[in-house]
C-alpha cells in the first residue's frame, strides 16, 4: 500500500477509503472518468498514480469497474457472502509481498513486485486492504449515504459507528437544511 500513516489502522482506513470513494467516482460514469480515478488515487497517496501515463490510469479504470461493483455492495451484504466476493476477486490476483520504504513513507508492505502494471498493483492494493478490514470490522462499517437520492458508498471510521453521509458535503447539508425548514414549517 502506498499511504502515509502513523499506524496500520490508519493505512487500512484511507486504503479503505479510496475503494469507497473510486466505487462512487465510477459509478457515477462521467466523462473525465480517468481523471477523476486519478485524482482520488493521488489524494490518498497511492504515489504512482501521480507519474502514471493516461493509458496505464484507463487500463485500471477498466480493471476496476468490477471492483466499484464489489465495494459499491458492501453494505447491503452479510459478512458470509462479502467474504466469498473478495475471496474470488482475490483468486485472481497474483500477490508477491515484499517490505518496502520509500518517498519519506514509512516501511509498509506492498502486496506486488515493482514491475507489476500499475492497474494491478493498485486492484490489489484495494482488496488486500478491504480483505483486512473484513476481518477486523466485518461488514458494519460500511455504508450507504442517507440523503434522498444518493447511493453513494462510504466506510465508516467514526468510533460510535455514527457517519450517514457520502463524503460529498452537499449530501450532509441538503439534508440537514431540508429537515430544518421541514421543523420550521411544522413550528411556524
Amino acid at each position: 500500500m502506498f499511504v502515509r500513516a502513523d499506524s496500520l489502522d490508519e493505512e487500512l482506513r484511507v486504503t479503505v477509503d479510496a475503494a469507497m470513494e473510486l466505487a462512487n467516482v465510477i459509478a457515477d460514469d462521467e466523462p473525465d472518468l480517468a481523471d477523476r480515478v486519478r485524482a482520488v488515487l493521488v489524494d490518498h497517496d497511492f504515489v504512482r498514480a501521480r507519474t502514471a501515463s493516461q493509458v496505464e490510469i484507463e487500463a485500471f479504470v477498466d480493471r476496476s469497474v468490477p471492483l466499484a461493483r464489489l465495494f459499491g455492495s458492501l453494505p447491503g451484504l452479510e459478512l458470509v457472502d462479502a467474504v466469498t466476493q473478495v475471496n474470488g476477486a482475490l483468486e485472481s490476483c497474483a500477490i508477491a509481498p515484499s517490505l518496502s520504504s520509500h518517498d519519506g513513507f514509512a516501511l509498509h508492505i506492498h502486496w506486488t513486485s515493482a514491475t507489476t502494471p500499475f492497474a494491478h498493483q493498485v486492484a490489489v492494493d484495494l482488496l488486500m486492504g478491504l480483505a483486512q478490514t473484513l476481518c477486523d470490522h466485518g461488514v458494519d462499517r460500511f455504508g450507504r449515504c442517507a440523503a434522498s437520492g444518493c447511493e453513494h458508498v462510504f466506510y465508516d471510521s467514526t468510533k460510535n459507528r455514527s457517519r450517514r453521509f457520502c463524503s460529498d458535503q452537499r449530501c450532509a447539508s441538503r439534508t440537514h437544511t431540508a429537515a430544518h425548514r421541514a421543523r420550521r414549517s411544522r413550528e411556524g
